[in-house]
């Protein structure tokens, strides 16, 4: 196993150049950064990888075209940009594709004010992209309720072409050599020693419950929305923080009709929902919540569900029920604010720049706001910062490993789309949980009801069959896996579409 391998490298590999804590979009990208730059580096996560924000987007690179509402010029240019470069560097993983924004027919000036916005979102994405046109029938305005819209009004984007957290597993999964080592599942603590400038971490692995001891010159707080936590945590200050908002999106049946990405206007707050077609289904959303705390914006509500629901039968012909919702994707997005803002404005309304911050007195960096679209960018800053004090001890070597391309898929029940083998992302990519490999190795928990479970327990047997893998056929453990999850279904996700 990888995973077995990686731990056994931290009996002799203990000094490290750089620990990254947090094994999301921005954590992934800058360890492959780091890696190729020749850096010996450790990313660990507490949880698994893209556990958090980072599998719960809308699966969209985009240039942050809704930001011109609010003027925030800098971070339109900036997202553009950082769309366009990682569409270049990663064709593989994703590929370009219309959006159509739907303004409505009631509002007056909506068309001429999006088609110019449009316009504007082109020329400062410096024409990249296709120019943005009107497309009076398209294949989705039979769903859509009569005289709500007239005319799409198309412009270009780029989408992941499997999953948000397969995206950010790829950035990792493409260095598996010694002393560039990747671990989730591990906690970590320890302190500062002025004496050697290193800082010494005790690494508790809490999948088998063994303790390492390592070392490193720099720590970077990649974390998301758990950086702040993380800083008190070591008694790092600083004059940032996360204000934190819940986005919300359904997993609907996709009609076949619904071929492209649609935008409509919200109307309140100027804000826009969303139909993004994915796989065999549709993501309807997202909500934009502000919210206190993370265990606030980590829990779904009826009250969230019924908003989803309300605007799409304002929408479209045919509404939907709780019951033919298949999955629900809830994400807390980090907004960057100063130590000192006050819950007070809306969240759109915030902007999402990029804040990376060294500490005066010890060798910590803290990565605050960010995007799956900007993740180059972040490492770029980030990596500028740390080789301003640390040099790599390690051999540059290219990366790329696309092991995937060479397993052969296999055919989970209910599912046209082949997925990847329970079997090879245990071996291969540190899959621990039946969650893992759901929901974050696969789509299944999000393409088939119930997290794949199915209606009424339908696929049962089949995960714990998967359990039966991931835990090398040991029954009992394999038996409370399946039971663990399948609990966790019915005490978040049942309540929610009963």
């Amino acid at each position: 196993m990888i995973r077995l391998q990686q731990l056994e490298q931290l009996q002799t590999e203990r000094c490290f150049d750089v620990v990254i804590l947090g094994g999301g979009i921005n954590g992934a990208c800058l360890y492959d950064t780091l890696c190729r730059e020749g850096y010996k580096v450790l990313l660990i996560d507490k949880n698994d990888f893209a556990a958090g924000t980072s599998q719960s987007s809308g699966m969209m690179i985009w240039g942050g075209l809704l930001y011109l509402r609010n003027f925030d010029l800098s971070s339109v240019f900036q997202l553009s940009c950082d769309r366009d470069q990682i569409v270049n560097q990663k064709s593989r993983w994703m590929s370009p594709a219309i959006v159509r924004y739907l303004p409505t027919i009631k509002d007056k000036r909506a068309k001429w004010w999006v088609q110019s916005g449009l316009w504007f979102y082109w020329l400062m994405g410096m024409g990249r992209r296709h120019v943005p046109y009107a497309k009076a029938n398209f294949p989705e305005a039979e769903l859509i309720h009569p005289g709500l819209v007239k005319d799409a009004l198309c412009y270009e984007e780029a989408f992941l072409d499997q999953s948000d957290a397969r995206f950010v597993y790829r950035w990792i999964a493409s260095h598996q050599i010694p002393y560039q080592i990747a671990l989730n599942y591990c906690d970590v603590q320890g302190s500062y020693a002025p004496k050697d400038k290193q800082w010494h971490l005790e690494l508790t692995d809490t999948v088998l419950a063994n303790v390492y001891k390592i070392r490193s010159s720099m720590i970077v707080n990649c974390a998301g929305i758990w950086t702040d936590q993380i800083n008190t945590d070591f008694g790092i200050s600083s004059p940032f923080r996360h204000a934190l908002s819940k986005g919300i999106y359904l997993g609907i049946p996709r009609d076949e009709r619904h071929q492209s990405s649609l935008f409509f206007e919200l109307g309140k707050y100027n804000d826009v929902i969303t139909h993004v077609p994915w796989g065999p289904i549709s993501l309807w959303g997202p909500t934009e919540t502000a919210v206190r705390t993370i265990a606030e914006g980590m829990s779904v509500s009826r009250e969230d569900v019924d908003f989803l629901l309300e605007q799409y039968a304002l929408r479209y012909r045919n509404p939907i029920n709780r019951s033919d919702i298949i999955s629900v994707r809830c994400g807390i997005r980090p907004l960057v604010v100063d130590k000192h803002y006050k819950f007070n404005c809306y969240p759109l309304d915030l902007s999402r720049r990029q804040e990376i911050v060294r500490d005066n007195d010890r060798p910590w960096i803290s990565c605050y706001g960010g995007k799956i679209t900007g993740c180059l960018r972040m490492a770029r800053k980030t990596i500028k910062l740390i080789k301003k004090s640390v040099t790599a001890t390690g051999e540059i070597r290219i990366g790329d490993q696309d092991l995937e391309a060479y397993v052969q898929k296999i055919s989970f029940p209910g599912l046209e789309q082949s997925v990847m083998p329970a079997a090879w992302c245990m071996e291969h990519e540190l899959c621990c949980t039946l969650e893992d490999y759901l929901r974050r190795r696969t789509n299944i928990a999000q393409w088939i009801p119930r997290g794949g479970l199915g209606k009424d327990d339908a696929h049962a047997e089949t995960l714990r069959n998967i359990s039966l893998l991931i835990t090398k056929g040991n029954t009992s453990i394999a038996e409370q896996l399946f039971e663990s999850y399948r609990n966790k279904i019915k005490d978040t996700l049942d309540p929610l579409l009963a």
